[in-house]
């Protein structure tokens, strides 16, 4: 999926969400005002803020594309990665040997400045199979 789309579709549910959570509030504030009972705004602010906090980890977790966990990736061995997320679009594992790998994720063919490109997720791992670097690129020679 291109960036753009991502970057606008969570744009727009954190927005929905954070307007959900301030109408919470006003309702609570409204209700607690009026010596009624407010639990069913107070759930709703707990369950906007537990999506938000939810959204905001996961972000920052897939922070080059949405399918790949960097936080899993990074430390972890590659053979590991192999096993997680299956056989690589771009490069092949060398032993004894750093080298870098890749998954392909889209064509940019968006309608925002497009490059009509593929771009490729990739894996930079050391000498003893360990990745180091994670990245967005497009295809090699590209």
């Amino acid at each position: 999926m291109n960036t753009w789309y991502t970057f606008f579709l969570t744009f727009a549910i954190i927005a929905l969400l954070l307007v959900g959570s301030v109408i919470s509030v006003i309702i609570f504030i409204i209700k607690l005002h009026k010596k009624k009972q407010a639990r069913s705004a107070l759930v709703s602010f707990m369950i906007n803020a537990a999506l938000i906090i939810y959204i905001v980890v996961f972000l920052f977790s897939h922070k080059h594309y949405y399918k790949y966990n960097d936080w899993f990736i990074m430390g972890n061995d590659i053979d590991t990665v192999v096993q997680k997320y299956g056989d690589f679009d771009v490069g092949s594992i060398h032993q004894g040997r750093k080298g870098k790998v890749g998954y392909y994720i889209y064509t940019d063919n968006g309608p925002i400045m497009p490059d009509h490109l593929p771009h490729y997720y990739y894996i930079h791992y050391d000498e003893n199979g360990i990745v180091y670097q994670v990245e967005e690129g497009c295809a090699p020679g590209g």
